[in-house]
């Protein structure tokens, strides 16, 4: 993402759309409230024998108050819709819109307060993030996934159809599955290798062989299962961490692995629960405070952010696209990491 221009005093920023990870990003900093501008495409109308027929489609530009958000992960496509407060003279002013936000889209956004972890987003999301290709192996599976800004994308998954018994079959599918590593590697900076046993290092033997090119690219790890779960044993861990600082998904397992890790000691280093978190906000213990990305929007959590802001607290927005982020919302979404305990 790039920003064109940040005007805290004026409450507004203007941002150009350049990959579709931003998409994700705005998609947790923009509410309903603000005010959008930007270039759009609105239906034109013509009335013919007492009855509006669509004519046609024409740009303009259009201030937009947003009511309502519609992410589409697999489109790549933001939808915000609301109300029309500012545009050409022929446009009824109060009439709905839906700005579509996509791949080159630059758009204004209005706040009458930014928080500060919504600055940190966009601050975030002007980092140009290597792409990392992960690729859990064993005798009979593998996984493949590219590592983004908002999760794991999976690429594609390999069933060995043959016995593991049948050694000639073996590294037939060894093969295969450096092929296969080979296909995803364009433009990738980094290939981790990873799974159970040593179906790994007989992979790896393979790509220095037939793909020399790409084995300088490989980081080989162990992990339990070739499987997504195996991924997620990666982003849990700091493998990756040398390769990919940046990364959003990466830095939320780790978050929250802490934030399981002190309930599971029952140290009182944990919270969850919004009377529990309010309580710790009181004390103000909180260090960090963990809000599932649809929580955020209610009135009452968001106000809980700011407070948290103000005594020093960081805020982190949690995402369901990792298998993580996933368990943390099912558990309500609302958490806290405390500087010391209250109970």
């Amino acid at each position: 993402m790039e920003i064109i221009k940040f005007n805290i005093k004026k409450g507004f920023v203007v941002v150009k759309i350049n990959v579709n990870d931003d998409l994700w990003y705005l998609e947790s900093v923009i509410e309903p409230g603000d005010l959008i501008k930007s270039k759009t495409l609105r239906s034109l109308f013509v009335e013919r024998e007492g009855r509006k027929i669509k004519a046609e489609k024409k740009p303009m530009t259009l201030k937009v108050e947003v009511e309502k958000i519609e992410f589409n992960e697999f489109a790549n496509q933001l939808r915000l819709n609301g109300k029309i407060v500012e545009g050409p003279e022929d446009i009824q002013l109060g009439s709905y819109h839906t700005i579509e936000v996509k791949l080159g889209t630059i758009l204004t956004i209005y706040k009458k307060e930014w928080k500060q972890y919504q600055i940190d987003k966009l601050k975030k999301a002007q980092i140009t993030m290597p792409d990392v290709l992960i690729s859990v192996v064993d005798s009979d599976q593998a996984t493949f996934g590219l590592l983004k800004r908002s999760g794991v994308e999976i690429l594609s998954e390999l069933r060995n159809p043959h016995s593991i018994q049948e050694e000639d079959k073996l590294l037939e599918f060894y093969k295969k599955i450096a092929s296969e590593i080979n296909k995803f590697s364009q433009n990738i900076s980094s290939i981790v290798l990873a799974g159970p046993g040593f179906t790994k290092e007989h992979v790896q033997k393979v790509i220095q062989e037939d793909y020399p090119n790409i084995h300088k690219k490989l980081i080989i790890d162990t992990t339990t299962s070739a499987t997504k779960a195996g991924i997620n044993e990666i982003l849990r861990r700091g493998t990756l961490n040398k390769v990919i600082k940046e990364s959003e998904v990466v830095k939320e397992s780790q978050i929250i692995q802490e934030f399981f890790i002190h309930l599971q000691k029952d140290d009182g280093l944990s919270v969850y629960g919004l009377e529990q978190i309010k309580d710790a906000d009181s004390a103000g213990a909180i260090k960090t405070l963990l809000v599932s990305d649809e929580n955020i929007r209610k009135d009452e959590i968001d106000q809980l952010a700011g407070r948290v802001e103000q005594k020093k607290g960081q805020v982190e927005i949690i995402s369901k696209t990792h298998e993580l982020g996933e368990q943390f919302h099912r558990m309500g979404g609302l958490g806290a990491i405390l500087r010391f305990r209250i109970y």
